[in-house]
């Protein structure tokens, strides 16, 4: 009879999990209430309509940065765009020079203008600022953000949270922990295979009924595949992550559950 690692896996997902107690946290909502207070004060009143974090940090899924060092918080700064009409580059623009004035200026941290962001690099953690407009039509407001051709597109920052919270409920609470294990894989490599946010939304796409946390894990490790053009690299690591965890099963059909373990850490952190 084979033998079970659910109660490790269980261990390790608390593991990768960043608790709201921890100073990490700490540090992070002190720097997001400073940042908040510095847009509005170099903003006027009427040029931002609201402000709010989004993304792994809301979702819960954020790794601690012992296993992440390219966590990141998302900020949406939603301008008032019915005032002054301005277009994306320029909204990027006014983020810089606000990143610039409040943080690379002040303090020497790292600025960097990336599409569709502006990336502030704080020493525990980096923070995206996302311009955005709000848009109402037919009576429902939706929120645009920069698109690659130079103009809007429409998004839905509580879309994957959403998402997320419904399937994490069906499965009884299996799917949050399998997508922070899963997040650790993809964040040990040097060159992740995944974009995080497409890993998560995979993970959360996936059907679980029945599963418990270790069933599900290598469900989803079967489930899990990249698009035909991707690079080869990115292969080889989800394919010697599949082929890991089919050994890990092997072991465990086996009842050698030290070597599971050992094996299981090949793609895994401690």
């Amino acid at each position: 009879m084979a033998v079970s690692i659910e109660s490790y896996l269980k261990d390790l997902a608390t593991q990768y999990y960043l608790k709201n107690s921890s100073d990490e946290v700490s540090k992070i909502d002190g720097s997001v209430s400073t940042l908040f207070r510095n847009l509005d004060s170099f903003f006027n009143q009427k040029q931002i309509k609201r402000k709010f974090v989004f993304g792994s940090y809301d979702r819960d899924t954020i790794l601690p940065r012992r296993y992440d060092s390219n966590s990141d918080v998302d900020v949406m700064v939603v301008f008032n765009h019915s005032i002054f009409e301005r277009n994306p580059e320029t909204y990027r623009s006014w983020l810089q020079t606000f990143a610039n004035y409040h943080y690379a200026n002040r303090y020497n941290s790292k600025v960097t203008k990336t599409f569709p962001t502006v990336t502030v690099e704080l020493n525990h953690i980096k923070y995206d600022l996302v311009p955005a407009r709000e848009v109402t039509t037919f009576f429902s407001p939706t929120l645009q953000i920069p698109d690659s051709a130079g103009g809007w597109i429409v998004t839905d920052p509580n879309d994957v949270k959403s998402k997320l919270v419904r399937a994490n409920t069906t499965y009884s609470g299996i799917v949050r922990p399998i997508v922070r294990i899963l997040k650790a894989w993809n964040s040990k490599m040097t060159f992740p295979p995944f974009d995080s946010y497409d890993l998560e939304s995979k993970i959360i796409s996936f059907y679980y009924f029945g599963d418990n946390i270790q069933s599900g894990f290598f469900y989803a490790v079967k489930q899990l595949s990249l698009p035909i053009h991707a690079a080869a690299y990115k292969k080889k690591e989800l394919e010697n992550l599949q082929k890991v965890c089919l050994k890990v099963e092997e072991l465990l059909q086996n009842n050698l559950i030290a070597s599971a373990k050992l094996e299981l850490h090949k793609v895994l952190p401690y």
